[in-house]
């Protein structure tokens, strides 16, 4: 979609502001955003200046040992929107991604994370054929050619251009919970990273010229059935004005339905706090894990 682009921010906080909460609902109230579920309270991890945070599940120990002695392997899928507005955003995750591994891998984790990447406009296409990158480095320019794709206002797959503001966020989101290369969820945290600035198509349909094949109900299962938690960076304000809602599914309910990262048990930032430097990905997604392991995926509503 073609929109104006995101401003840079100059500097970002390194430190994140923690809240005590309880009961993170999808109204995205305060400083701390919609959020964790299924454990008996929860944490806000919130900017300041009240934007959006992450509200994180807070339940007891599973799948690790004993409380302190977490051996869950980490496995995190990135899931991207790249339309013709993400470049900025998709710039400074390539920035960060670096700063971000060391800061998970400081979590004392006893193998290494598992990264992997797939991205979406209105079709989605699975990088690294679905299996996790080798090294963080190939990572990042990964990140870094992703980001120059925006500026061609074309299809990840080819074809036709994008020339609508829904994007196929369920179809990435479903392929990733369904076919990248996780550990055992026994003994994974599994995580996707998400990010999109824009409200999302239902299926299965066709639209612009391409088959959206997954609706929320579905998406949201698939990603229950495999245990991924979704982290978003999303956005409440979108459209060809800017003043459309597009915050269903992010930071509030669909249908009666939790958002996506409140039914399974992750959380979500507000974009516009990533790029004016009142959030840090360094921070943001480390404390994500850090918050989220052994603990008990949520119990499906």
């Amino acid at each position: 979609m073609t929109r104006h682009e995101l401003a840079f921010g100059t500097s970002f906080l390194v430190a994140l502001v923690l809240f005590a909460c309880s009961g993170a609902d999808d109204t995205g109230a305060g400083n701390g955003a919609a959020g964790g579920a299924g454990g008996s309270g929860g944490l806000a991890l919130g900017g300041t200046g009240g934007g959006g945070g992450i509200g994180i599940d807070a339940g007891g120990d599973s799948g690790g040992g004993a409380s302190g002695a977490c051996n869950q392997a980490v496995d995190i899928v990135f899931s991207m929107d790249v339309s013709t507005s993400m470049g900025p955003f998709l710039n400074k995750l390539a920035d960060e991604i670096e700063a971000v591994d060391a800061a998970v891998k400081a979590l004392n984790l006893k193998v290494e994370p598992h990264y992997g990447l797939v991205v979406f406009v209105d079709d989605t296409l699975f990088a690294n054929t679905a299996q996790p990158y080798l090294d963080v480095k190939t990572l990042k320019t990964d990140f870094k050619s992703w980001a120059s794709f925006t500026s061609s206002n074309n299809q990840p797959s080819g074809g036709n251009q994008n020339s609508t503001w829904p994007e196929n966020s369920l179809d990435s989101l479903y392929r990733a919970a369904k076919e990248f290369a996780w550990r055992p969820k026994a003994s994974t945290l599994r995580l996707v990273i998400h990010t999109t600035d824009d409200t999302f198509v239902q299926g299965p349909i066709t639209f612009n010229g391409v088959q959206i094949m997954h609706n929320y109900a579905e998406t949201v299962k698939q990603l229950q059935d495999e245990q991924v938690r979704v982290f978003a960076f999303a956005s409440k304000l979108g459209g060809p004005s800017e003043s459309d809602d597009v915050s269903q599914g992010w930071f509030s309910t669909v249908g009666g339905s939790p958002s996506l990262p409140n039914a399974t048990g992750g959380g979500v930032f507000q974009l516009d706090d990533v790029m004016s430097g009142t959030v840090s990905l360094s921070s943001a997604i480390p404390a994500a894990v850090k918050d989220t392991q052994c603990k008990p995926y949520p119990t499906p509503k």
